[in-house]
C-alpha cells in the first residue's frame, strides 16, 4: 500500500470516528430534551402565564365575603393584576354597590361602561351562560380580563417608549381614562380625574391585602371535617414547609411532583389515583367550579382538553395547593392559568 493510500484511510477512519462520536452526542441530546421536557412544560407554562408561586396574595377580610371568590379569580388572570388590586378598584369605582351607576352612564360594581362592555369587555363570570353588566359575577371577572388587557397594552406601549411610569399603575389609567388617553399623555393623564384616581387605588391596596395566600383559609367555613379536612391540612403542611419540593416523578414522603401529590392527597380520602394528570383527570365526575368544593382537583390542558399536563388540589374561595415547578416548589395559592382549559373534578370512595 502506498502513502497516498494509508492516508486516505486514515483520513476516512478519523472521518467515520467523528461522524461516530456526532451521533453519539445528538442520540445523548435528544435523550436529555425527552427527560427534561415533562418538567419544563410546567414551568414554561406557568412562567408564560405568570400565574405560578409569585401571583399568590389573597385577601383580608375588607373583601366582602359575597364577593371574595370573583375577586380572588378575577386577580389570579395575568400577573400584576392581582386580587387586592381588583378588590381595591372595587372600592374606588362602586364601594361595593352592585347597582352603582355614574353621569357618564357607567354600571355596576365594576363600572364599565355600556358600550365597552357590549364591545367585548363583558364576559360571563358565573357561568350561566349570560354575560350581564349589573351582575356582580360576570363584571368583576370581566374587570380582571380588561386590566389584564390594559396591563398588555400599557406594556407594549412602554417597550415602544411611548409612556413612562409604573405599569399596573399606567394600566389603572387606561382602565378609567382609555389607553390612547394614556399614550397621548406620554404617562397618567391629568384630567382632573385620572391623576387622583390612580393613587386612591394603589393607596388602598395594603387595606384588601391577605399577609399570604393561606389567610382566607383561616376564617372559612367550607373546608368540612373527617378525612376531607385532615388531608387537606396534611397539604398545607407540606406547602408550608420548605423542606418538602418539587421533583418530577417523585410521590413523597419528601418531595412531590403535581400528580404525585394529588395522588398521596387522594389516599389520604380513602381514593386511589394514578400517578399521572392526565389518568387522573378522566377519573371521577367533572363538575362546574361554581359547585366545586375544598378537596376536589383542578386540572389545567394547554390544548382544549385533549389532554392535561398540571393538576391540583382546591380549598375553596379561588384558592389552590399545587406543586408548580421544580424553581416555584409546592404551594398555597390562588388559581392561576385562567387563560387556559381548566376543569374541576370530584371523587369519592365508594
Amino acid at each position: 500500500m502506498n502513502d497516498n493510500a494509508r492516508g486516505a484511510l486514515a483520513l476516512g477512519a478519523r472521518f467515520i470516528s467523528i461522524k461516530v462520536w456526532a451521533i453519539a452526542g445528538l442520540v445523548a441530546f435528544i435523550a436529555l430534551i425527552f427527560l427534561m421536557a415533562p418538567a419544563a412544560l410546567v414551568a414554561l407554562t406557568q412562567t408564560g402565564t405568570g400565574m405560578g408561586a409569585a401571583a399568590a396574595t389573597g385577601v383580608s377580610d375588607a373583601v366582602p365575603a359575597a364577593y371574595r371568590d370573583d375577586v380572588l379569580k378575577a386577580g389570579s388572570i395575568c400577573e400584576g393584576i392581582s386580587p387586592a388590586l381588583i378588590a381595591a378598584q372595587i372600592a374606588a369605582e362602586s364601594n361595593w354597590n352592585e347597582s352603582a351607576g355614574s353621569q357618564a352612564g357607567a354600571q355596576g360594581i365594576s363600572q364599565f361602561m355600556p358600550a365597552t362592555w357590549n364591545g367585548g369587555a363583558g364576559m360571563d363570570g358565573d357561568g350561566d351562560g349570560k354575560a350581564e353588566i349589573t351582575n356582580p359575577h360576570d363584571a368583576i371577572y370581566s374587570q380582571g380580563h380588561y386590566m389584564c388587557a390594559k396591563l398588555k397594552e400599557v406594556d407594549a406601549l412602554l417597550s415602544a417608549q411611548s409612556v413612562t411610569g409604573n405599569r399596573v399603575e399606567l394600566a389603572l389609567a387606561a382602565y378609567n381614562a382609555g389607553t390612547g388617553a394614556v399614550e397621548s399623555a406620554g404617562g397618567i393623564p391629568t384630567n382632573g380625574e385620572t391623576e387622583k384616581y390612580v393613587p386612591k387605588i394603589m393607596n388602598a391596596i395594603p387595606t384588601y391585602q391577605g399577609t399570604d395566600g393561606s389567610l382566607i383559609l383561616a376564617s372559612q367555613s367550607g373546608i368540612g371535617s373527617g378525612e376531607v379536612a385532615d388531608a387537606i391540612a396534611w397539604a398545607q403542611s407540606i406547602a408550608n414547609d420548605d423542606s418538602h419540593g418539587y421533583v418530577w416523578g417523585a410521590e413523597g414522603p419528601e418531595h412531590y411532583d403535581c400528580s404525585g401529590f394529588t395522588m398521596q392527597f387522594m389516599a389520604r380520602r380513602g381514593i386511589a389515583l394514578p400517578h399521572q394528570a392526565d389518568s387522573q383527570a378522566r377519573m371521577g365526575l367533572e363538575i362546574p367550579e361554581s359547585q366545586a368544593k375544598p378537596g376536589d382537583l383542578i386540572f389545567w390542558s394547554i390544548n382544549d382538553g385533549r389532554s392535561y399536563y398540571h393538576t391540583a388540589i382546591y380549598i375553596g374561595n379561588g384558592q389552590m395547593i399545587s406543586a408548580d415547578s421544580p424553581s416555584q416548589g409546592i404551594n398555597i395559592e390562588s388559581i392561576w392559568g385562567r387563560d387556559q382549559h381548566i376543569i374541576f373534578r370530584t371523587y369519592t370512595n365508594n
